[in-house]
């Protein structure tokens, strides 16, 4: 904790028929960053040479994806190369293809033909009280015409053409029937069109009676459905027969592979996978591969002259979700401070002091629980709501009201000043804690002799000022701050000049680091403008002269509260934290370590 490591190199010498599997299970680890070797990359194993080949796969994808994903998708048990792969694998998709193109042309027919079935159907349950006829229908003309439409169920159908029409209401739309002279009719078709209507053919065997065609409807419909099970098992059978499950297993591999990895040194008849990884011991890599039962020799020589490692951040599961501020700045090198765990306690602590209420913050605390697998961030909004509800016991407020419990500590409301003065003594810690801390880098980076020549002044003269102000003696301690810099920083120069430069420099940061003082007693400000709202929706709730009106506007107005102040205090605690704390000492000059994200779940006899 405290300070970022360097992520370790490794190597992988596996065959090169091997390396899309072995890469597979080692991206499964979560634990590599693929990074080839300057030296070795001239020649190179390259995946994404094979565009052409993965582009032609995709463009199947769009028209049969709907019937693969009917049935498995594996590895198959032994991979060849790539470009051999590939080949297998889209002969196999065009020998299906030959075969499944007539079996899917007459399935979408049948689909298409129950799907205009269904809406029959609607339209028949509708119309069966109505002596309608389909068989004489069929014979109207030539004077006369017969027009059926499914129109939208807002849509209105009034006419003045001399015809006879009558709706039948549907779920989502409505059917209108029209029976006319043939001109009239031609007009209602281009009517229909307007009003985003679908013409409706009448099927050749539909006769007779609505009830009569609602039987020869269910006969058909039960005719269609069968041979759509029976197409559908077909395909099933030729998805197995072809070698689909190995093929588009292996193509989903050589897809993600030509994604995320797109080459990797290789020779002839090897390939070197290498980059870094954040399993120090290689302990995990080793076992994914003894899992896969893959052909690769592991090995973590020393990185190779000149690579940068990623950085790493080591800190316990609790401390974890505090990072999201780290990062927000910027990752912390390996020669920086990492304040994600003094940040566990910081943050909960501004936020609980600006938020403080018993009862809310036990329904923050609820609410991040319930998240917390879901949305790891989550656990920020869990401490918040303990440290909340910790000053909602101290502060003697529960759910807005200060009357349900004693107050352990004192009242915001009823004691400002200490509200608005205790956050500055926060302020006061922190910001010598920054300095402190940026020391501590200093040393880190070899620069500690400078460090203490120059910004150690800068801490003294802060320092003394601040007793100063309560004890009047201390001015020559922060007089001797002012001195130990601006001699110092002339003495570490070698030249007087840079004693004024650092003159000038005293008096901006000396200026900003009181700014930055004064800047938290926005956490009293907002305790106290938290307070208010609460007593506001308090007095509210009174004011209603009923106990379920009181109720109403307590659960309205703590709801609010939760939502407002929350968001409010949320914003505040990170403006404070980033703007005021990490500026002092973090600079994010490091590498993040990207773990290559892991291939598409294709196991063996398993559907992805």
């Amino acid at each position: 904790m405290l300070r970022a490591v360097s992520a370790r190199w490794f190597e992988v010498l596996v065959p090169r028929t091997d390396c899309a599997r072995v890469m597979g299970a080692l991206a499964r680890t979560g634990a590599i960053q693929v990074e080839a070797r300057a030296e070795r990359a001239d020649d190179a194993f390259r995946v994404d040479a094979l565009a052409g080949g993965l582009q032609c796969y995709r463009d199947q994808t769009g028209r049969y994806a709907r019937y693969w994903s009917r049935g498995r998708i594996r590895h198959s048990a032994v991979m060849a190369g790539p470009r051999e792969t590939l080949e297998r694998s889209l002969g196999a998709i065009d020998n299906w293809r030959e075969q499944a193109d007539p079996l899917i042309s007459r399935l979408q027919a049948a689909e298409e033909e129950r799907g205009r079935l269904r809406l029959w159907e609607r339209v028949l349950a509708c119309g069966t009280e109505r002596a309608l006829d389909f068989g004489a229908l069929a014979h109207v003309g030539p004077a006369l015409d017969v027009l059926m439409a499914a129109l939208p169920a807002e849509a209105e159908w009034e006419t003045e053409a001399p015809v006879l029409t009558f709706a039948l209401p549907l779920e989502e739309e409505q059917c209108v029937l029209a029976l006319g002279p043939t001109a009239n009719v031609a007009e209602l078709r281009q009517r229909v069109q307007g009003l985003k209507g679908r013409l409706l053919a009448r099927p050749t065997w539909m006769t007779g009676t609505a009830r009569e065609a609602a039987a020869a409807l269910a006969t058909r419909a039960v005719r269609l459905d069968l041979e759509v099970k029976r197409l559908y098992a077909e395909l099933d059978a030729l998805h197995e027969d072809c070698g689909l499950p190995d093929a588009l297993g292996d193509l989903l591999c050589l897809e993600w592979f030509s994604t995320n990895v797109g080459s990797v040194p290789a020779s002839r008849n090897l390939a070197w996978v290498t980059g870094w990884t954040d399993d120090p011991d290689g302990t995990r890599l080793a076992g994914a591969l003894d899992r896969e039962e893959a052909r690769g020799l592991l090995s973590l020589p020393p990185p190779p002259p000149g690579a940068e490692p990623p950085d790493l951040l080591q800190n316990p599961p609790w401390v974890r979700p505090f990072e999201v501020f780290v990062r927000a700045l910027g990752m912390p090198g390996a020669r920086e401070v990492d304040p994600s765990p003094i940040l566990a306690f910081v943050a909960p602590l501004l936020f609980g002091y600006m938020f403080g209420d018993l009862g809310q913050g036990l329904v923050l605390a609820g609410v991040g629980w319930h998240l917390r697998k879901r949305f790891p961030l989550a656990a920020l909004l869990l401490w918040g709501g303990l440290s909340a509800a910790f000053f909602g016991l101290l502060f003697g407020s529960v759910f807005s009201r200060e009357d349900v419990i004693p107050a352990l500590w004192f009242s915001p409301l009823h004691d400002p000043l200490t509200a608005l003065s205790l956050p500055l003594g926060l302020g006061v810690v922190l910001l010598t804690a920054g300095q402190v801390l940026n020391g501590v880098a200093a040393h880190w980076r070899g620069e500690g002799a400078h460090w203490w020549t120059t910004d150690a002044g800068l801490l003294t003269l802060y320092l003394g000022v601040l007793v100063a102000v309560a004890v009047p003696p201390a001015w020559p301690l922060a007089l001797a701050g002012g001195l130990w810099l601006v001699l110092g920083s002339a003495l570490h120069a070698r030249r007087a000049s840079a004693g004024l430069i650092a003159l000038a420099t005293l008096l901006e940061d000396g200026m900003r680091l009181l700014v930055n003082t004064l800047s938290f007693a926005r956490v009293g400000a907002f305790a106290l403008a938290h307070a208010g709202l609460s007593s506001a929706v308090v007095t509210l709730a009174d004011l209603t002269g009923s106990e379920l009106g009181a109720l109403i506007v307590m659960l309205a107005g703590n709801a609010l509260v939760i939502a407002l102040e929350g968001l409010v205090v949320s914003i505040q605690t990170t403006r404070l934290i980033l703007f005021e704390f990490f500026v002092r000492f973090l600079r994010g000059e490091g590498r993040a370590f990207r773990p290559l994200p892991p291939p598409p779940r294709v196991l063996q006899g398993e559907s992805p």
